[in-house]
């Protein structure tokens, strides 16, 4: 018998694209849906589905190992709302944190992957179960960077690197080689926006994975939401890591795109250097 696939899904059309590919894929699924951000619908894809609060490690990981589960995806966001109002913590997640110095995103997702591990299910990525969602190094619209939006993206790109060494956020607003904002807790819309009203003419963006990332944990992820975010704030161009950061339906996103005149570049570190 085919061992289901555990899905801890949080916000946006995410965890419902992976269901519906899981669905796809015959495999059997088993969802733990975060209250107050997982999609209703969800629930109608899952063989096996639990809600839980933000903290109730005990209660999704005993639901897990019920349903016969050993693979496991993370995926979808998680709102601001949730972890400062709505954060129950159990025994279990009380011993995950306590020995965290800060609570930086890597380190906690990284604790919580270690505890999963220790109890027998073993975190997949995200891009396992939808590796079309992966961008292929290179151009991915019509129009491409000229020469000085190159090199505010270069620079958008090691800024942004350098947030992901810090744990800090995974993006960067540039223009003339002047950083005008960089991502924290706010994330890349709220950071687009408040980048581009600093300039007077259409800025460059990077959206990059940290340099030592755990692709199973929190990947970042763009979409046709995205894009329009970046058209409205005026941005010019966007560099993304190819083959690492998630395009939500990647078809839309680039025609969005286009429409905008905005250039979307697949980059690796070396294309960035």
């Amino acid at each position: 018998m085919t061992r289901p696939i555990g899905l801890i899904a949080g916000n946006r059309s995410l965890p419902l694209m992976a269901a519906e590919k899981a669905r796809a894929l015959g495999r059997p699924l088993a969802v733990a849906a975060l209250a107050g951000e997982a999609a209703p619908e969800i629930r109608g894809l899952a063989d096996y589905f639990v809600s839980v609060k933000l903290g109730q490690m005990r209660v999704m990981i005993d639901f897990f190992l019920g349903a016969g589960v050993r693979d496991v995806v993370m995926i979808g966001g998680i709102s601001r709302e949730t972890i400062i109002l709505n954060y129950e913590p159990d025994e279990v997640a009380l011993e995950i944190t306590a020995g965290l110095t800060d609570f930086h995103t890597d380190k906690i997702l990284k604790a919580v992957c270690a505890r999963l591990e220790s109890e027998g299910l073993h975190l997949r990525s995200a891009a396992d179960l939808l590796p079309e969602l992966l961008p292929p190094p290179g151009l991915l619209t019509r129009k491409s960077p000229d020469a000085e939006m190159t090199a505010d993206l270069k620079v958008a790109w090691r800024i942004a690197k350098e947030l992901g060494r810090l744990d800090v956020g995974q993006c960067a607003v540039v223009s003339d080689r002047i950083t005008l904002a960089v991502e924290a807790a706010e994330g890349t819309d709220a950071t687009v926006a408040r980048g581009g009203a600093l300039a007077r003419k259409p800025v460059a963006v990077a959206k990059v994975v940290k340099p030592m990332q755990d692709l199973r944990l929190d990947p970042p992820v763009i979409g046709p939401d995205t894009i329009r975010a970046m058209a409205a704030a005026n941005v010019g161009a966007v560099a993304v890591d190819a083959s690492k950061v998630l395009v939500v339906n990647l078809d839309e996103t680039i025609r969005l795109a286009d429409e905008a005149g905005l250039a979307l570049v697949a980059w690796t570190d070396e294309s960035a250097s």
